[in-house]
């Protein structure tokens, strides 16, 4: 993924849009393993660019992983953002979803 792009982001499971800035630093934390999860690395890259904008290219997961934990540490309140309006994917509206699961 190009840093310049800011589209979809391909976030693997088990992370999620819903999740908080804290949540996924948890989950992270919960395994060293997922510190390094180049699969992380979509999510992990859009949400720097959308927090420090750049042009630079895409630094391995664990430097990302860290550069959040720190914006987390110095501003906790950032930690309370969801992935997904951080990225710019909001939750789809309340409306939307029910029509979604509506067989037609």
């Amino acid at each position: 993924m190009s840093r310049e792009s800011r589209r979809t982001v391909d976030i693997e499971s088990p992370v999620s849009l819903d999740w908080t800035l804290t949540e996924l630093l948890e989950w992270i934390a919960a395994a060293d393993a997922r510190c390094h999860d180049e699969r992380l690395l979509g999510a992990l890259d859009a949400i720097d660019r959308a927090l420090a904008p750049t042009t630079a290219p895409t630094p391995p997961a664990v430097v990302l992983v860290r550069a959040l934990a720190s914006r987390v540490a110095a501003d906790p309140s950032l930690g309370r953002r969801r992935l997904g309006d951080v990225v710019g994917q909001p939750a789809p509206a309340p409306a939307e979803s029910a029509r979604a699961l509506v067989a037609v």
